[in-house]
């Protein structure tokens, strides 16, 4: 090691020629712990990005709750268990978060057939374009768990309200 940092030093110092000597092991280690920040970067982006859509489908849920309360008491009033009701909105939410992820996956697949090519000819950066992963597999598990979980608070909403209160008329 000493030998090779020392050769390194005199092929940079060498005064004849303009040479810059580089190991590529350090180099390497150099670049990957400059672009792990940026990974880390994208990967708190993309938590955000998750708990914003989440915070809104729960949001959209749960104020179309006060549309959908005639329905609910119907549903009650026909023999429909409380419990029941609440499944049908944590299936709701379960549903919407996994055929969006899908799309998601869908549409990311498409672009990416598409960007292929175009960023190789013009960049000459070969993009793969592999399967998902374990990891990527992981990630949509705990999603679509936490897209089932956030159905729970509309469900509990919806299992607080009485049936005459569906029923009653609001001005």
């Amino acid at each position: 090691r000493v030998d090779s940092l020392r050769l390194q030093r005199e092929v940079n110092d060498y005064q004849k020629e303009p040479l810059m000597a580089i190991m590529p092991g350090v180099t390497l280690a150099e670049l990957w712990g400059v672009v792990g920040y940026a990974e880390d970067a994208l990967r708190v982006v993309s938590v955000i990005v998750v708990v914003v859509g989440f915070l809104g489908m729960l949001v959209a849920i749960y104020t179309t709750l006060e549309e959908r309360r005639r329905e609910m008491a119907i549903l009650r009033a026909v023999g429909l268990g409380q419990g029941k009701i609440s499944t049908l909105l944590i299936m709701e939410s379960g549903l919407l978060t996994i055929v969006g992820s899908l799309i998601g996956i869908a549409l990311l697949y498409g672009a990416a057939f598409i960007a292929q090519p175009i960023v190789e000819s013009h960049f000459g950066i070969y993009l793969p374009i592999r399967p998902l992963g374990q990891t990527e597999y992981t990630y949509l598990g705990c999603l679509w768990a936490a897209g089932f979980l956030i159905g729970v608070i509309p469900a509990w909403k919806a299992y607080r309200n009485s049936l005459a209160d569906g029923l009653s008329i609001r001005l």
